[in-house]
């Protein structure tokens, strides 16, 4: 009996660790994801020439708002459309107006 009871604590704590390991393998995946997407591309006078590249600063979007009617902007590519509404789309291709 204390044989069973031995071997069930044995095969809990080795999926109890299984799980804890596939947890933090997603919280690892998630940091460096957020870290390592959120970088600015090209130097300073790229970034004000080219819309297309990556930018955290938002007086520099809105700048390339204006110029160029599109900046992307941590990651999101805003637009200015021809009404003057500023949108971007979402995963799913859905415009979202900001």
């Amino acid at each position: 009996m204390e044989r069973a009871e031995g071997l069930l604590l044995t095969i809990f704590f080795i999926n109890l660790m299984t799980v804890l390991i596939i947890v933090l393998f997603i919280a690892l995946i998630w940091l460096i994801r957020k870290l390592a997407l959120n970088i600015e591309e090209g130097t300073a006078e790229q970034r004000e020439r080219n819309p297309e590249l990556n930018t955290k600063n938002f007086d520099m979007h809105e700048m390339r708002l204006e110029k160029f009617s599109k900046s992307k902007y941590k990651n999101r590519v805003f637009y200015i459309g021809t009404d003057g509404t500023c949108y971007y789309y979402s995963a799913t291709g859905k415009k979202i107006y900001c």
